[in-house]
């Protein structure tokens, strides 16, 4: 079973006034190999970087364990609202899926915020998966299977040619708003590049982010 961070939520939503301690920008970003430097994620061993605009928001490490702290939970799981087998499978399903960044467009628990979420999936066992067309079909697929909440609405599989980059994705739709999920697969995993908004304007930035992004660094061995 494949994960779709697109059409499962975050976990708990941020309430307003929650504080943030940004990612401070390394003193010489041009040594970095791996993590964030000013607005940029760069993940050496997967080969690619990501730059947000200059007025988003990316959270330091400590961000989700304080907001744990305060019993809130914004981590990948699975809505109860979904069928219980679904449920555990989904569940077990997450535990091969790990977040490498998120972004936020305005403060955390602002309304009609815009966050993207930078995810990597290990697709051992799911060895008919080979590309990214793959792993969405697969993801609709299990959709048509399961018991998933009557307000959920999802495309059909998608491609789309940004920049230098060709992604599969897919849209979902609920009662919480929009997603759109990039896909890409090397290396065997999936990157996955989740955009959860509401306003139309967010989506343009999401996409000239992702036609922007390099995916043509050398990875580590």
């Amino acid at each position: 079973m494949v994960v779709s961070s697109a059409a499962f939520g975050q976990g708990s939503p941020i309430p307003p006034g929650v504080p943030v301690k940004e990612v401070p920008p390394a003193e010489k970003p041009e040594t970095a190999v791996s993590g964030v430097s000013g607005r940029t994620y760069m993940n050496a061993e997967l080969g690619f970087r990501i730059t947000f605009p200059d007025e988003w928001i990316i959270p330091g490490d400590d961000f989700e364990d304080y907001l744990k702290s305060q019993g809130i939970d914004i981590g990948l799981k699975a809505p109860e609202s979904i069928g219980r087998i679904d449920q555990i499978q989904l569940e077990r399903a997450l535990e091969r899926v790990r977040v490498l960044v998120t972004a936020f467009r305005a403060m955390p628990g602002s309304s009609d915020n815009a966050i993207v979420r930078v995810a990597v999936e290990d697709l051992s066992t799911v060895p008919q998966v080979k590309d990214a067309v793959d792993y969405v079909d697969l993801m609709r697929s299990q959709f048509a299977a399961a018991k998933l909440p009557p307000n959920l609405k999802y495309s059909e599989t998608q491609a789309e040619q940004l920049g230098r980059n060709q992604f599969a994705f897919i849209d979902t739709e609920n009662n919480a708003g929009k997603k759109r999920m990039y896909v890409t697969v090397r290396r065997g995993v999936a990157l996955l590049f989740t955009l959860s908004y509401s306003k139309p304007a967010d989506l343009v930035t999401f996409r000239k982010v992702m036609a922007e992004a390099d995916f043509g660094i050398k990875p580590e061995k």
